[in-house]
């Protein structure tokens, strides 16, 4: 027997065939491009960051490497909603395994979120150091774009989960 979550025994209801196949189906198409663009953004994120004329402080290196972490948390949520096709098979859905999904998946949303957030803060902060102004250029804007990226990726991911793994 799998153990799923707190000790659980997985909970199968039956829903039809053609709801398992449609969740199967729709976790797949969301998660992976998901996955993949967490992967490909979060490399061109840390290149980006370490690029940018505000690189040399060490506050934004700090806030690079807390980016290349919400992209991490973004790429399990790709792989998490991916994951989640397991939940499905035949014309049962585990209940236990889709909540745990669904759970993980807003846990590392918000932690992309408060990443996403550091690292911007931490950004715009070394561009408005008074001693040694640095200039805004494309770089710094596209570093800020690719961290909104992340979290809108990883509410994609959260909202297709709650919309694709419902059972009821």
């Amino acid at each position: 027997m799998i153990v799923v979550g707190r000790g659980e025994p997985p909970q199968w209801v039956w829903v039809s065939a053609e709801r398992v196949e449609r969740m199967r189906a729709r976790s797949a198409v969301a998660g992976l491009p998901v996955t993949g663009l967490a992967l490909v953004s979060g490399i061109v994120l840390v290149a980006v960051g370490l690029t940018v004329p505000s690189a040399r402080s060490p506050i934004n290196v700090i806030g690079v490497v807390v980016a290349g972490i919400g992209a991490f948390w973004v790429l399990l949520s790709g792989l998490s909603l991916v994951s989640a096709r397991s939940c499905a098979r035949d014309a049962y859905v585990d209940v236990n395994g889709v909540r745990l999904v669904r759970r993980l998946l807003g846990v590392w949303w918000g932690g992309a979120i408060f990443c996403a957030l550091v690292a911007g803060f931490a950004e715009v902060m070394t561009l408005n150091v008074k001693t040694r102004p640095v200039p805004f250029t494309v770089g710094s804007a596209v570093y800020l774009a690719l961290l909104a990226l992340l979290v809108v990726l990883g509410g994609v991911a959260f909202f297709t989960a709650r919309r694709v793994l419902r059972v009821g």
